[in-house]
């Protein structure tokens, strides 16, 4: 959805910034839904976004621990 699309259009240079208000689906983890969330678009934004970046600083501005983006990256 909203997330992948401004991952490609931040890869494509297409844009400079993208925020996306209804995702931030991070309990997601890649064999199982948790926390209301079955896709983790998050994730799926950052690997985009390492396609062409060495690098990505992932800020998660929510109350909460973001398990399923750790997971992802870190476990």
């Amino acid at each position: 959805g909203a997330s992948m699309d401004g991952a490609m259009r931040l890869n494509s240079g297409d844009t400079d910034v993208a925020i996306n208000w209804s995702g931030g689906l991070h309990h997601a983890k890649k064999s199982e839904a948790s926390g209301f969330c079955y896709i983790n678009d998050i994730v799926l934004a950052i690997l985009e976004l390492l396609k062409v970046h060495a690098r990505v600083l992932y800020i998660d501005i929510d109350v909460h621990h973001g398990d399923g983006v750790e997971e992802a990256f870190y476990c």
